[in-house]
């Protein structure tokens, strides 16, 4: 089954986590090797490359696990470069400030202007900065064991208090944590509670920040409308606002992406003016200028 995985593969595979454990700040690499679901042996053959001596250390399956915690390309012309856009700047400068001063704030603003890019490339290269998807994790328990994996913490704990109370304690230890929370808008109300929890245990010693589409802000706002149980607190606690980079007026808003896309075309090798102006000639995000990078590769 390995010979589905060639050795440059696994050797960029190797490189891409080793890589990721020295941008990340943990001091063990125990740690580390459960942030990305490993063990820490599979960690040490990985970073003294036992596996070149014995191929039946990690199944093809593991080597491809590991690839996807680790955000390893197996497809060179599917590699991106990060554009410095506005949304990229805005992100990147209210985390910093929600890592420096443990504060906590909302992302929100329209779909496709590349908040998840953002938000996973600051995680990826600052420490103590960790990366939870509330999409894939919108229920109470498995958000726990999701936040204690990317800290590091055993998440298979039997009592899930157990693995809170656990996360909770490591984070107090960091210096200057934030913890990101993306697709906050498919969270389940009492996950919710769980981030004012969070928040009142890790208090001005731990960066929160949510990030979602409008549909977050309309999910909040009729909660507090409606008096949900504990969603004005939540609000409060992030803010008490909505952080935007989109204008409102459609002439502005064309105009600022406009910008983003060139900004990103550029950064990711797509000077095709003929290919540039048939994508700004139409309704587009940041997910359609990828595309047309894709495509103009494949054509290549």
């Amino acid at each position: 089954m390995n010979t589905a995985l060639s050795t440059a593969h696994k050797e960029g595979i190797t490189r891409k986590a080793l890589a990721g454990f020295r941008a990340s700040g943990f001091q063990s690499r125990k740690r580390y090797a459960t942030s990305i679901n490993i063990t820490s042996s599979d960690f040490s053959n990985l970073e003294n490359e036992k596996w070149k001596q014995n191929d039946r250390l990690f199944s093809a399956q593991k080597w491809v696990r590991i690839a996807r915690e680790v955000g390893y390309e197996f497809n060179a012309r599917q590699s991106w470069n990060t554009a410095e856009t506005m949304t990229y700047r805005a992100i990147r400068r209210q985390l910093e400030m929600c890592a420096k001063d443990g504060l906590s704030a909302i992302f929100c603003d329209e779909a496709g202007l590349g908040k998840t890019h953002a938000a996973r490339e600051f995680c990826t290269n600052t420490p103590n900065a960790f990366y939870v998807n509330g999409g894939s994790f919108p229920r109470k328990v498995a958000f726990i064991r999701a936040l204690a994996t990317a800290v590091g913490i055993n998440p298979d704990k039997s009592k899930v208090e157990d693995v809170l109370m656990d996360t909770v304690m490591y984070l107090k230890a960091l210096p200057h944590p934030v913890i990101v929370i993306d697709e906050a808008g498919d969270l389940h109300n009492n996950t919710y509670l769980l981030l004012k929890r969070i928040y009142n245990e890790l208090e001005f010693q731990c960066g929160l920040y949510m990030i979602g589409a409008r549909g977050l802000k309309k999910r909040i706002d009729s909660a507090i409308r409606n008096r949900t149980n504990g969603f004005e607190e939540v609000y409060s606690r992030f803010g008490g606002r909505f952080t935007t980079v989109l204008p409102d007026g459609a002439k502005e808003r064309k105009e600022f992406l406009r910008k983003e896309a060139l900004l990103v075309a550029d950064a990711n090798g797509l000077h095709d003016n003929e290919r540039i102006n048939r994508i700004l000639s139409r309704d587009f995000d940041m997910r359609t200028v990828r595309r047309e990078v894709l495509k103009s590769r494949i054509a290549a």
